[in-house]
């Protein structure tokens, strides 16, 4: 029983590990955008 319990301790601190990744991954993003709305908008696909 003892195995499963940090089993699953150790699956939560991934998951909240990954979540706090991806928070601060999309924060540097949104902080430092690389193109302007003006020049996404001037872009033709």
């Amino acid at each position: 029983m003892s195995l499963i319990k940090v089993g699953i301790i150790v699956e939560i601190f991934l998951f909240a590990g990954v979540f706090y990744w991806v928070k601060k991954i999309n924060s540097k993003q949104s902080r430092q955008p690389s193109l302007s709305k003006k020049t996404i908008k001037n872009l033709k696909f």
